[in-house]
């Protein structure tokens, strides 16, 4: 994905968002004459339906084609009650089609342009609930009610260095269509103006008082003698409305780690094979949370052995002739001492941030992978309380960052849906694990490519020449080649050593 690194898991999702629209711009002409022919043949058809059609066309074509030229964005408008979901859907398949007849749609396209059409559906609703809910609607509210006492309240915003009145919600329509215009190079200016000509001789009775909200002034006109009485309540109020403000916010942003997740699931579940199976989970960890990079690992319990399996955005066979005894990551390995204490009954495992690998990774994958921060995200089966493996992630080469908590709900999900699809696979996994080569056989290989031989590699090892004998016979079978020499040569070959 072009541009910046997105540091969160909303930006990346926004990311995700603007793909999908800037695909699917690409092919304006295409789709809309689509469009066309479709609503041609059901207004043809004489059917009912053909008018709700029509509103959402209208509605899509709003939504993804209007847009300034040099900054694509989305408008999206509150979506017409005759716009069917399963038109929406119809007419997303045949963006789709459009888009496959012209240029081979990648998985990530798909992705992208399911993800934005199902998020114009949502932003449609809820613009719907916010027009019902906008602070224009409110202060009308306040002013309407009999309850309060409430003459006028006047929106004021900055225009330049001066003030200006930009809206009134008054009981008496002359008196908000009197005051439009209104500017002062003060709040008091345009309190004192607005003060006469909400009340003329009634002056003396009334007092406007400025009200901070967002970034704009709101003036209240109250009689004075219930001023004290009432301002606290409609502070209150206001408090009220903008918190509930926030909490729709929030709930849209926590919607966001929902929605990869269920992204990721789509992506993944078609897999047929192991092969696939890693490509697309590495790539939905990727493509869908705010990381740069993805290594995924098998474990074994048995032996505390990590084998690498698959690198997105990384050289797949360096990550493939990685196998590590996990007591050589102490702070990983304490994890899993501690894991094991509970037993079966964990349905989930965190993920493990670490700020800075040095010294927590051996020094030779942070040299060779350049790695700064890295998170471990448990590749983990909940039906066995199992741990298959991880996912580790970065932004980048020497790279630090830090992990917003919507990443981490999400990382636990990816996880465990990662580790339904892997457990399809957990012979194959076993296999390639056994491909894989101790630290030991890693070292003897180093001393042979050294050019040393078997007697001189035992002393420097400090083990008998027959024990390395040994060793050279199991990579020999491993590698399935005939001498020393190949063995060396498809080692390096590999980026085994």
């Amino acid at each position: 994905m072009s541009g910046s690194m997105p540091f969160t898991l909303n930006e990346q999702m926004s990311a995700v968002y603007q793909k999908g629209l800037e695909t699917i711009q690409k092919y304006e002409a295409e789709i809309l004459r689509e469009w066309q022919k479709i609503l041609t043949e059901f207004k043809g058809k004489r059917t009912k339906k053909w008018e709700a059609l029509e509103e959402t066309v209208a509605f899509l074509s709003h939504c993804l084609f209007h847009w300034k030229k040099e900054k694509p964005q989305l408008h999206v408008k509150s979506r017409p009650l005759n716009a069917n979901p399963f038109f929406v859907t119809f007419l997303e398949d045949t963006v789709h089609n459009v888009i496959q007849e012209h240029a081979r749609q990648s998985d990530h396209d798909y992705m992208a342009i399911h993800y934005l059409f199902s998020k114009i559906n949502e932003e449609g609703f809820l613009q719907q609930f916010q027009q019902n809910h906008s602070l224009e609607s409110f202060l009308d509210y306040m002013v309407a009610s009999t309850l309060l006492p409430i003459e006028a309240i006047a929106v004021i915003g900055k225009k330049g260095e001066r003030f200006a009145v930009e809206k009134i919600f008054a009981k008496d329509p002359a008196v908000a269509a009197s005051t439009n215009f209104l500017e002062a190079d003060t709040i008091f200016g345009i309190s004192e103006t607005l003060l006469r000509r909400f009340h003329h001789n009634e002056k003396d009775q009334y007092t406007l008082i400025p009200v901070p909200h967002d970034d704009c002034t709101l003036l209240i006109s109250l009689p004075k003698e219930d001023a004290s009485r009432i301002l606290p309540f409609i502070l209150f109020s206001l408090q009220m409305f903008k918190d509930s403000k926030k909490i729709v916010q929030l709930t849209k942003e926590s919607q966001e780690w929902k929605d990869a997740v269920i992204l990721f699931n789509e992506k993944i579940i078609g897999s047929r094979s192991l092969t696939e199976a890693l490509e697309n989970i590495a790539g939905g960890f990727v493509e869908l949370l705010p990381f740069e990079r993805c290594a995924i690992f098998s474990y074994s319990s048995d032996e505390q052995i990590g084998a690498g399996l698959y690198g997105w955005h990384l050289d797949t066979e360096a990550i493939r002739g990685i196998t590590e005894d996990i007591q050589n990551l102490p702070l990983v390995h304490n994890r899993l001492k501690l894991l094991n204490n509970y037993g079966k009954k964990l349905k989930y495992i965190q993920p493990l941030y670490i700020a800075d690998v040095k010294g927590v990774f051996p020094d030779r994958y942070v040299r060779r992978f350049q790695l700064k921060t890295v998170v471990l995200a448990p590749i983990y089966l909940s039906a066995k309380s199992q741990l298959l493996g991880a996912a580790i992630l970065d932004q980048g080469p020497n790279k630090p960052f830090t992990v917003d908590q919507n990443t981490v709900y999400a990382l636990i999900k990816f996880g465990q849906s990662a580790g339904e699809i892997l457990a399809k696979y957990s012979d194959e996994i076993s296999l390639k694990a056994k491909r894989h080569f101790s630290p030991r056989e890693i070292e003897v290989l180093k001393l042979l490519a050294e050019g040393l031989s078997t007697f001189e590699a035992a002393v420097q090892l400090n083990l008998s020449e027959y024990t390395v004998r040994d060793y050279v016979s199991a990579i020999m079978q491993k590698m399935n080649v005939k001498n020393r020499t190949e063995a060396v040569a498809k080692a390096i070959r590999e980026g085994l050593i």
